[in-house]
């Protein structure tokens, strides 16, 4: 038998029906389970600071009415926030909260403390990743000529506390090889600068453009060389000033290994050698830095 016109369109729209019945049962359910703050709280466990602001997003589309129900923060915001205060209290110390911050922007910085060390920025032409990895860089050609660059972990922005890394060259560290400290230089990566180098008179003004209020005291570069010099500069019309550190004698020039801990405590950039400090590089840094070679 055929239905008739009529049957079929009756039909037809039962299972429209049913269709819309059931996405607006699934939409219910999610709003639900976002309505949560407990299940939201699990659920920003496995998400990124960008995910958390887009499951922020989805409840103001799905209507949420939570909005602004935890002394005027959003779900997303509390649920950051958890996260946070659950941290240990050495992440705590070394990622105090700015005044007005906001909690998924410390849920961010959290999370790149947690994550390995990578150099998120390569600002100059003469400088690429090795083999992909953003952990590891080096040098290059480009026209025969090899000039300045650099690599700046701008995602790892150490604010307060002790942050340890590791720098490691496959054979020995090359005389003009650095590594050291700068100040967060966000968006110079995408500069197409063709050559880089923080200590030189061409780029000072820029520099000094990109200071902000987390900027303290006049250490605003560091770096320190494989033959064991260590320059600093504020940024303010001398290039560089050189300091004299005591250990000198006792740094070896041919290991291929250096530990460096930034002490914001103390104000304080140590060198490591064989997990034993040789000395302190430089005091009084304070405010915001990254890591740089």
């Amino acid at each position: 038998d055929t239905p008739n016109r009529g049957e079929a369109r009756e039909h037809i729209d039962g299972m429209e029906c049913a269709r819309g019945a059931a996405k607006r049962q699934r939409v219910s359910t999610v709003e639900s389970a976002l309505a949560s703050i407990d299940v939201l709280g699990h659920l920003a466990a496995f998400l990124e600071a960008g995910e958390l602001c887009q499951v922020r997003a989805t409840c103001k589309a799905l209507g949420s009415r939570n909005e602004s129900t935890f002394d005027g923060l959003s779900m997303a915001e509390e649920a950051a926030r958890r996260i946070y205060e659950g941290a240990s209290d050495e992440e705590k110390a070394m990622l105090p909260r700015y005044d007005g911050e906001s909690w998924i922007v410390l849920y961010h910085h959290l999370l790149m403390l947690r994550t390995r060390l990578t150099f998120d920025q390569l600002v100059g032409r003469y400088v690429e990743y090795r083999g992909g990895d953003k952990a590891v860089v080096q040098g290059k050609a480009v026209n025969g000529r090899r000039e300045y660059s650099h690599a700046i972990c701008g995602n790892h922005i150490m604010r307060a506390g002790k942050h340890w890394a590791t720098f490691t060259s496959s054979s020995s560290f090359e005389d003009f090889q650095t590594v050291g400290v700068i100040r967060p230089l966000p968006g110079w990566d995408q500069r197409a600068l063709e050559e880089f180098t923080p200590n030189h008179l061409r780029f000072l003004e820029d520099l000094r453009r990109e200071r902000t209020s987390r900027w303290e005291g006049d250490v605003h570069f560091c770096h320190f060389y494989h033959t064991g010099e260590c320059y600093y500069s504020n940024w303010e019309g001398v290039q560089d000033q050189r300091s004299y550190w005591e250990g000198i004698d006792n740094y070896d020039a041919n290991i291929g290994m250096l530990g460096m801990l930034l002490d914001l405590d103390s104000g304080t950039l140590s060198v490591y050698q064989h997990g034993q400090r040789v000395g302190i590089l430089k005091d009084g840094l304070a405010g915001v830095y990254c890591w740089i070679t």
